[in-house]
């Protein structure tokens, strides 16, 4: 009986478990599972790991067996005399830790090369070790390091000719503007990220762009773990005083953070505060040209210089509580400060010709010169607190709830004087306008988040969920003049205006994943009702754009969106993913505002209350192959956007100035593939290579004329890390990318190139220093034009503008660690306010 026991339980032994970076907490898909017998002389079974690491090998017919766990690069793990019993015939083996792997080549010790990219069934993440030109930076220098995304000036992301992004924080979503939040948090922080360019069910359908995750690495170990920051750089031969405002201009770079974390036993407690300072300087040269009623243009000729400042500094605390075996408990803290700014010192030659600037007979060309020297500053004051809560019940099933709640203060400020300036002596006289715009826009967010998860015996999950949350913006504007006759301000009432938004989103969804054999699969629906109401206490502005005045606008819908991601492996080294999903794009409020600023002399900028969402229906296809050591993943896709929001500009003809506004316009598509490749140069270099090409294509209504611009885009960026030494790595980068049609004109071609050395001393454990030199081809320069035309196809405007931010910069950095290991426990930050500073 006791042969006849043996026999039965040992045909349905199974084993289970997740593969880990021991060194970053990353899981590693395509490990090497390997299965041996107890005299570790025959092969009887294995498998590789998942996208997320995870395993599974069935139909062990031993009683006691050998598990290896390798992958290139890794020191292999070896689980010796694993034993099953009649009592547990399925043995989970946890998280099974690879340590790098280290050799020894002349002397020289090298640790294993990993690579930088691991595409996921959902997801490509990117390590972030390799991107060392973004140190002591910013997520968005990290951020414009990664393929085929770029980060404007302006901190706007854009993806294959999208923008819109969601970011989320450790797996969190916050909604404040991506620019400001990119700018809170540091890239030494920061341990991965993941691009989520078609997201599950489970993620909310916010963002034309998609999803872009954010992990930060903050575990310890056992007792105290600390880690300190710290970054000093600048250009200081570009440092100068301005010949007009004796402003000091300067790219002067400093700041450091300090992160703490604690764990004993079951407690986890966790904390940090950071502070950056960045100033950026460049040269503004420029054309605007307006149509008027004789036929002739209005010509506004611009050049001087640009200075910006962006300081910020935050703190967090936090906790997390492992109540018992199954449940764990986590609350935390989040306080930032947010200051941003610039002075445009700009002088305007202004007169009347042809298009081409010549003089026309009869006509006065009435050369005015300006000097402009407008001044912008905004500042955000963030409290956010979190509290989750997670409950495994028996490892069939998980709860997850969690609760957000977030106070934000904006506030916005512009002054914008002209001068009267003499060209011949090159100095600026007479006062001749003042104009002072401001508003206060406080904020108020609340996120639920109920999830629950089934695991069925077949493997396969199902997970429900239901994630409401609220949103109410509130901003008072105020629009004043000074009369300079007089020296006496006064209010223009016409500008004058309150707004008052409130969002309500209630969002559910379900989703079903699992595999047949070589097949994964996951599939779901997600609901979400909008109920927004913004109203305006003054919306007689709105005959700016010969619309008839309304006070108040609504938004009452249902929407779903599928998504469907399936897998399917042809062998431990090639994969097929195909996916796709429906998305929505809600516009922020600081695009729907109606509050007139004057941003410069020649523009307006003022938001459109009666915004509608965008819809995005969005595609892709990917081959993953491995040769050797090499990885290359190529992927084709389609992006459609519906209903889209474009940024466009008109003609206020009563002051002979641009309105810049947003609208529902038209469509925008995009169809191309991407080609990323890690590649491994021996043992002492690695190479990631990403690039893409496709075909842009924008149609519009706007005001009137019919757009229907196309192009075809492209981008290719580098990476190179080269071990010199186990103490010492060199990198560099390069980001180049072609000229894109836009709404109403074009972006130019663009290049930038970076490099790095990171010193780490044997004999100074836990410390790490480095030099990086920004811009080193002093090719950072960013050249756009817009033009519009009327219904008839007659040009009313054209502008062409130039910014030119040459380097390089310089930038020291030093690092210390102590008993830091793995990633970081749960962080509140901004969610609401970072959509809309």
């Amino acid at each position: 009986m006791l042969f006849t026991a043996t026999s039965i339980y040992s045909q349905n032994n199974k084993i289970n478990g997740k593969v880990l970076d021991k060194e970053t907490g990353e899981s590693i898909p395509f490990a090497t599972v390997s299965v041996f017998d107890k005299d570790f002389e025959a092969l009887v079974g294995g498998t590789v790991s998942d996208d997320y690491g995870v395993f599974a090998v069935d139909n062990i017919n031993l009683n006691e067996i050998h598990v290896t766990v390798s992958f290139i690069g890794y020191t292999t793990d070896t689980l010796s005399l694993l034993s099953f019993t009649p009592q547990n015939t399925n043995l989970n083996l946890g998280e099974i830790e690879l340590m790098p792997d280290v050799i020894e080549l002349d002397g020289v010790e090298i640790v294993g090369i990993q690579s930088t990219t691991t595409r996921h069934i959902d997801r490509q993440t990117y390590r972030t070790g390799d991107f060392e030109t973004a140190r002591g930076g910013t997520a968005g220098d990290l951020l414009s390091r990664l393929p085929s995304l770029s980060v404007n000036p302006d901190g706007d992301i854009t993806l294959r000719g999208t923008t819109d992004f969601v970011v989320y924080l450790n797996g969190k979503p916050t909604q404040l503007e991506p620019s400001v939040l990119l700018e809170q948090i540091p890239a030494n922080n920061i341990e991965s990220v993941d691009v989520i360019t078609v997201p599950s069910a489970r993620f909310e359908a916010q963002g034309s762009g998609g999803i872009i995750n954010i992990t930060t690495r903050s575990s310890g170990v056992e007792g105290l773990s600390v880690v300190i920051d710290g970054l000093l750089g600048g250009a200081p031969w570009k440092n100068k005083t301005h010949k007009y405002s004796d402003q000091e201009l300067n790219y002067d770079r400093y700041g450091g953070s300090l992160n703490l974390m604690y764990n004993k036993d079951d407690l986890t407690l966790f904390g940090g505060f950071n502070y950056a300072k960045r100033n950026e300087l460049s040269y503004r040269s420029g054309d605007a040209r307006l149509l008027q009623p004789n036929d002739s243009y209005f010509h506004m000729v611009a050049e001087g210089d640009n200075f910006s400042w962006n300081e910020n500094y935050s703190a967090n605390l936090g906790a997390d509580y492992r109540l018992n075996s199954t449940s764990t408990l986590s609350g935390s803290y989040y306080f930032g400060h947010m200051h941003q700014g610039r002075t445009a010192h700009y002088v305007y030659n202004n007169f009347f010709g042809d298009i081409n600037k010549n003089p026309i007979n009869n006509i006065d060309p009435d050369e005015v010169w300006i000097y402009n020297p407008n001044t912008e500053d905004r500042t955000g004051i963030t409290h956010s607190v979190s509290i989750d809560y997670n409950k495994n019940f028996d490892n069939e099933s998980s709860l997850k709830l969690s609760a957000l709640y977030e106070h934000t203060g904006l506030d916005w400020k512009l002054e914008n004087p002209d001068y009267y300036f003499d060209a011949v002596s090159d100095s600026y006289g007479d006062l001749l306008n003042l104009y002072k715009q401001s508003d206060s826009s406080p904020l108020d967010g609340l996120r639920f988040n109920v999830d629950y998860e089934k695991k069925f015996d077949n493997g396969h999950t199902l997970g429900v969920g239901l994630q409401p949350q609220y949103l109410s913006h509130k901003g008072v504007f105020n629009y004043d003049t000074l009369n300079v006759a007089s020296d006496q301000w006064g209010v223009n009432e016409e500008f004058l205006n309150q707004t008052d938004l409130s969002r309500l989103i209630y969002a559910g969804y379900i989703d079903y994943a699992g595999s047949f054999e070589n097949l994964s699969f996951m599939a779901g629906l997600r609901l979400e009702y909008t109920n927004q109401t913004l109203k305006l206490d003054n919306p007689n502005y709105l005959n700016l754009f010969k619309r008839e005045p309304k006070s108040e606008f609504e938004v009452k819908q249902l929407d779903w969106f599928p998504t469907l991601h399936t897998q399917y492996r042809i062998n431990d080294g090639n994969s097929i993913i195909l996916a796709g999903s429906r998305r929505i794009n809600r516009p922020p409020t600081k695009n729907m505002a109606p509050f007139l600023y004057r941003r410069h002399y020649e523009v307006y900028v003022v938001g459109d209350p009666a915004l509608k969402p965008e819809y995005l229906t969005n595609a892709e296809l990917s081959y993953q192959t491995r040769v050797g050591q090499q990885q290359f993943t190529l992927t084709g896709f389609y992006r459609g956007t519906d209903n889209a929001i474009f940024r466009v500009n008109t003609v206020y003809d009563q002051e002979n100035v641009l309105i810049r506004s947003f609208t529902n316009a038209g469509n925008v598509q995009a169809l191309g593939a991407e080609l990323n490749a890690n590649l491994s140069l021996g043992s002492f270099a690695k190479l990631f290579v990403g690039g893409s090409v496709y075909d842009f294509n924008l149609q519009g209504d706007i005001f009137g004329y019919q757009e229907n611009s196309r192009s075809t885009n492209w981008s290719l960026k580098s990476n190179l890390n080269l071990f010199l030494t186990r103490s010492l790595k060199f990198t560099t980068d390069i980001d180049v990318r072609s000229a894109t049609v836009t709404t109403q004109g074009e972006d130019a071609m663009f290049y930038i190139a970076n490099a790095a050395l990171n010193y780490t001393p044997p004999k100074l454990k836990g410390w790490d220093f480095g030099i990086k030199a920004i811009d080193i081809l002093s090719s950072n320069i960013q050249e756009l034009y817009t033009r519009a035309y009327n219904a008839s196809g007659t040009q009313i405007f054209y502008q062409d503008t130039k910014f030119n931010r040459t380097g390089p910069i310089v930038e020291l950095t030093a690092s210390y660690s102590f008993n830091m290991n793995g990633r970081s426990g749960k962080k509140a930050e901004s969610v609401f306010g970072k959509e809309q500073f």
